[in-house]
């Protein structure tokens, strides 16, 4: 039976009184014999049916009042917040879940003659809100504003559709002329496709989905940095819909149009968006008549070349980006260098770590001729960073560091490090070889999560942040609920949580972790008990959006040996967390962030940690993927094979040094 919530007791907690060994059971009763349940009879399948049912009965009743007892317990959990913990939020509620607007509560209370004006002035508020003025007079104000906004009459249908007179502010929504004058940029299609794909005939649908296409690439080309986060999350957010349905919001970009698209968001996208994208930018170049090497050349694209190296590497498609012709290859190497490394001695646009990861990556081909072609074009461009810039031309060999290299010298010699590292017995060129990359480029040796490291007395604490937001709350029900059901005891306090494991072989885990809402009075006052208790975390685990990512930093210390950043693009934060601890791990996602990938992952290593007391690796990884069947676990970076963990280390050893 799982443990029950209790308050912590008034006394303090030892850390020592945690491995205290646990009092011997009982031998003698300790309840009266008609507490105990009835024995299930050995002739059980025999037995009297009634009475199977009834037990069948009372087995249930008592399943779902434990249940209930542990919603219970969650409910009490949440409750324990701080001082400074916000209100909740008022009743008032739009259908989509999300607040009423204070334009809304002021119609709410302003009458018909407010919400009049209310659809005058902001029709996509009052289409959103239309449920909360039922009378007859906010629906002839909605009527009279559908010209002005038919897609958010679209969006509203299903709040418009069950009082009389809605389904024919539908009908006038419907109108194609009226649709397709409303395109704006495109994205009010997307946004209501649903209901536009339910009530258009096919026809009409298709013919406005061109329109809203060509408004779509139209608004990218006058805004890209605007539109393209934009029309990403769109990607992002019709994952569930067919592939045909999905890519054809891209049917009306060039090839130009996709690069850039690609280049500015890559790195953000589920890997599923990333995917199509450089499926589709495929098939365009080749409609056009180009090739990558074209893009890479062109005035328009070159810019943004090296962020789409970047990204495109990132998303594992390099056999994609080099085809299977040597010799485009090893050119279109040679003009991804020129658009990565640094030039006459200015830092290169992305983060060096990346960009030497980046190459490594793209020489990590299952085509011996590609890996050839790249291998050889890398140790070209090497051995020309050592000539004097007299002999090459060459601008950036201007600027040398103490070890005679150019930076952008060592940033190559690094990625031919972390490539040598990763051929696995297998051969590469004799000119790769020549250069003798890890001779010359030693990659920094790795952190190691030992028992020493990671455990004090036998105990392992962790540090787990949760956030004041529907995803944090829901984040934290699961937490509790995960570790409720593994058999942890769970505290509450005013504002934090503890959760400690069941010993084995002489370890516990103790998890300090907030309660969402409880804001930095939570945190302080978790601190405070962790530095009377003599607690110190040795891993840090971000649960929380990506712009919660700040306040979970200050939680990491130099000694800290692990660090799971749970958000999206996670592993944007690799450097500052090296920063504040130079020795730690660090395990991301370069993409999406999923609280049950999380849950799972998080479950692993923790059963690693009690069974073994130290992290491996290769034992976590094989039995990930073994139980995670969520796609996106693939954009989960394994810190011991991280390309930029390892590029960091290295190039913060090698620029030390001197």
């Amino acid at each position: 039976m799982a443990q029950p919530v209790t308050e912590l007791p008034p006394k303090p907690i030892h850390a020592a009184e945690l491995m205290a060994p646990e009092r011997p059971k009982p031998q003698g009763r300790t309840q009266p014999a008609a507490a105990k349940p009835p024995a299930t009879p050995s002739n059980a399948l025999n037995a009297d049916p009634q009475t199977a049912e009834a037990r069948a009965v009372a087995a249930k009743a008592a399943k779902a009042a434990r249940a209930a007892e542990a919603r219970a317990a969650d409910e009490r959990i949440m409750s324990s917040r701080a001082a400074d913990s916000r209100p909740a939020d008022g009743q008032t509620a739009c259908a989509d879940h999300e607040p009423a607007s204070q334009q809304v509560l002021d119609a709410l209370f302003g009458g018909d003659a407010a919400f009049a004006d209310l659809a005058r002035r902001s029709p996509a508020e009052a289409f959103r809100c239309s449920s909360l003025f039922p009378g007859d007079a906010a629906l002839a104000a909605l009527r009279d504003a559908v010209p002005q906004a038919p897609f958010d009459a679209v969006g509203a249908a299903d709040q418009l559709s069950t009082r009389p007179g809605g389904e024919e502010i539908i009908a006038r929504a419907l109108d194609l002329g009226l649709l397709t004058r409303s395109l704006d940029g495109g994205m009010p299609f997307y946004e209501t496709r649903h209901e536009l794909r339910k009530r258009l005939p096919k026809t009409d649908l298709r013919a406005l989905e061109i329109h809203a296409a060509k408004a779509l690439a139209a608004s990218l080309a006058r805004d890209p940095a605007g539109m393209a986060p934009k029309i990403g999350a769109l990607l992002d957010d019709m994952v569930d819909d067919p592939p045909a349905d999905r890519f054809r919001i891209t049917m009306a970009m060039s090839s130009e149009d996709l690069l850039g698209l690609i280049a500015r968001i890559g790195p953000q996208l589920y890997t599923s968006s990333l995917d199509g994208l450089v499926n589709i930018l495929r098939i365009q170049v080749k409609l056009e008549k180009r090739s990558f090497l074209d893009l890479a050349r062109e005035e328009r694209t070159r810019p943004l070349w090296a962020e789409f190296f970047v990204a495109t590497v990132g998303g594992g498609r390099a056999a994609s980006l080099f085809g299977t012709n040597p010799a485009i290859a090893r050119d279109l190497m040679r003009e991804s260098l020129r658009a990565l490394l640094p030039v006459d001695g200015k830092p290169p646009a992305i983060d060096t770590a990346v960009v030497i990861g980046a190459l490594a990556d793209a020489m990590d081909l299952d085509s011996p001729p590609i890996r050839a072609a790249l291998e050889d074009e890398l140790a070209a461009r090497y051995r020309a960073a050592g000539d004097t810039p007299a002999k090459t031309g060459l601008q950036e060999v201007s600027v040398r560091n103490g070890t005679g290299d150019t930076p952008a010298r060592s940033m190559i010699g690094l990625a031919g490090s972390l490539h040598a590292a990763r051929l696995s017995g297998r051969m590469a060129t004799p000119a790769f070889e020549a250069e003798r990359f890890p001779q010359h480029h030693p990659l920094a040796a790795l952190p190691v999560l030992s028992g020493e490291r990671l455990f004090r007395n036998g105990i392992n604490v962790q540090r787990m942040t949760f956030y004041d937001d529907p995803d944090g709350r829901a984040s934290f029900r699961g937490f509790l609920r995960q570790h409720r059901a593994q058999g942890w005891a769970l505290h509450a306090q005013s504002g934090f949580a503890v959760a400690i494991s069941p010993e084995r072989h002489g370890r516990r885990i103790i998890i300090v972790a907030d309660i969402p809402g409880a804001g930095d009075a939570g945190r302080a006052a978790a601190w405070d008990w962790m530095a009377r208790e003599g607690l110190t975390p040795s891993i840090v685990i971000h649960r929380g959006h990506s712009y919660h990512e700040d306040a979970t930093m200050t939680e990491i210390a130099p000694g800290t040996a692990l660090v799971f950043w749970g958000s999206c693009g996670g592993h944007t934060r690799l450097r500052s967390t090296l920063e504040r601890a130079p020795d730690a791990l660090v395990l991301a996602t370069q993409n999406i962030g999923v609280s049950t990938v999380n849950e799972a992952l998080l479950g692993i290593m923790e059963e690693r940690l009690l069974a073994d007391g130290a992290i491996d690796w290769n034992a976590v990884w094989k039995e990930a993927r073994g139980r995670i069947r969520d796609r996106r676990f693939a954009s989960y970076k394994r810190p011991d094979q991280d390309s930029a963990n390892l590029a960091f280390r290295a190039w913060q050893v090698q620029t030390a040094s001197h």
